[in-house]
C-alpha cells in the first residue's frame, strides 16, 4: 500500500522558495501610432552643443580616416609567382593557414606576391606544397 504524501514543512521548502525575489522595472509601453513617445530622462543622451561659430553638422559627422600609407621597402618592384602543386588536405593546420594567407585555394593555382622576406619565409614553411614558378 502506497504511503501518504507528506505536506511540505518549513524545514523543507519548495524548489523556488530559496531563490531571491527579483524585482523588475516596469516595461515601457509602446506609444500609439501618431502619439509622441515618452522620454526617459535618465536614459536620454544629450548631444553636446556645437562650438561658437560652427554649425552642428560639422560636429555630428565623424571624420573619415586617413588612408594608411604603405611602407616603401627597397626592391618593391620585384615579384614572385607561387604555384600550389600539392593539396593541403592532411597537413597540419599551420600549413593550411599559410596556404590561405598566400591566397592559394586549389591545385595548379598561381598567385603573384611581392618578393620580400615575409613571403619567402611563408613559401619556405611549406616547400612540399608550393613551387616558385618564375621571378620577375
Amino acid at each position: 500500500m502506497p504511503s501518504e504524501k507528506k505536506p511540505r514543512s518549513a524545514a523543507r521548502p519548495g524548489p523556488r522558495a530559496g531563490r531571491a525575489a527579483r524585482t523588475k522595472a516596469p516595461r515601457a509601453r509602446r506609444a500609439a501610432p501618431g502619439a509622441a513617445a515618452p522620454v526617459d530622462e535618465a536614459r536620454a543622451k544629450v548631444a553636446p552643443a556645437p562650438a561658437a561659430g560652427t554649425t552642428g553638422a560639422e560636429t555630428a559627422a565623424p571624420k573619415p580616416r586617413a588612408a594608411r600609407a604603405r611602407a616603401v621597402h627597397p626592391g618593391t618592384g620585384r615579384t614572385i609567382a607561387i604555384q600550389q602543386y600539392r593539396s593541403g588536405i592532411g597537413c597540419v593546420v599551420r600549413h593550411k593557414r599559410v596556404l590561405k594567407a598566400l591566397g592559394l585555394r586549389r591545385l595548379r593555382q598561381t598567385v603573384v606576391r611581392p618578393d620580400n622576406p615575409a613571403v619567402r619565409d611563408m613559401v619556405g614553411a611549406i616547400p612540399h606544397l608550393v613551387r616558385i614558378v618564375e621571378g620577375s
